[in-house]
């Protein structure tokens, strides 16, 4: 008896090793996050085929092949469209109460013509399937599938209706101020923002979309600032936005407040973040 304890001990001591699909997906997963989309496809493939029922493997695969083909012409989003589609789709049926896999899906479906596996009532389905695992989120969806139909009313009220049945999610609000900015709602997107820093005044997301909001509606100058400033400050959650969005839109902010220097210090320290950020090069050619 002393024997198998202390074999058991043993065992328990022995570091877990990660299998090689795991370890596929992991390194998929820091490319994607990095922003190098072909080579998180190659280690995705790898995961998938060496664990074909990881149902997160399939879905960063479809978001892999989703990055490249939102960077690539015509022909590049044909060739993708179908793969983003059927990995999705995998993710989904593989773990089917998994809202995040049916957000991603009714998302292409409703971006996608019907040539490529897109449309209407696919999006519409996905959102009845949402909003019976989780209602707030179903209300996002159906607002996401308003929105691209261009019925603006319908959009806000389902995306205010979400916002009120789960007012501590800062991601609701967020998503709801996203389209307040798109109507030029400026008031109430202002409203919005301040009462979610004042619950949470560490949500980096909400300081972003904050002077976001002051440079779309070229207003409140000071607080747009402050609070690009304390985005920049703050550790960068996932899906924040990156630094050089932010230090290009508080460039954008200087010159509307005339102060030409410092617009160009932000636009130039967007390309540190990253050389390859388009808006600065030509928001500093602009100027000169």
């Amino acid at each position: 008896m002393e024997s198998v304890r202390a074999l058991l001990l043993a065992l328990a001591l022995v570091p877990a090793v990660a299998s090689p699909a795991a370890d596929s997906r992991a390194q998929g997963e820091a490319a994607l996050r990095a922003g190098r989309a072909e080579e998180a496809a190659g280690h995705l493939e790898r995961a998938v085929a060496r664990a074909p029922n990881d149902a997160e493997a399939h879905y960063l695969l479809a978001q892999s092949y989703g990055a490249q083909a939102g960077a690539g012409g015509m022909i590049t989003k044909m060739r993708l469209a179908g793969k983003v589609r059927d990995h999705f789709e995998r993710a989904a049926a593989l773990a089917p109460e998994e809202v995040r896999y049916r957000e991603a899906l009714l998302e292409f479906y409703v971006q996608a013509p019907s040539a490529m596996g897109g449309g209407a009532d696919k999006a519409r389905a996905q959102a009845a399937e949402i909003a019976k695992r989780d209602r707030a989120r179903g209300l996002l969806a159906a607002g996401r599938i308003a929105q691209h139909e261009g019925d603006a009313g319908a959009a806000l009220a389902n995306y205010r209706q979400a916002a009120a049945e789960r007012p501590e999610d800062a991601r609701i609000a967020l998503r709801l101020v996203i389209y307040l900015q798109e109507q030029k709602r400026w008031p109430e997107a202002f409203e919005r923002l301040d009462a979610l820093l004042a619950r949470d005044p560490a949500a980096g997301a909400a300081w972003y979309q904050l002077g976001r909001t002051a440079v779309l509606a070229n207003t409140r100058h000071a607080d747009g600032e402050r609070a690009f400033r304390r985005f920049l400050s703050l550790p960068r959650a996932e899906g924040d936005p990156p630094p050089e969005a932010a230090h290009w839109r508080l460039g954008m902010l200087y010159e509307q407040m005339g102060r030409k220097a410092e617009a160009k210090a932000e636009y130039q320290r967007a390309l540190q973040a990253n050389p390859e950020h388009k808006e600065s090069k030509a928001a500093l050619r602009k100027l000169g």
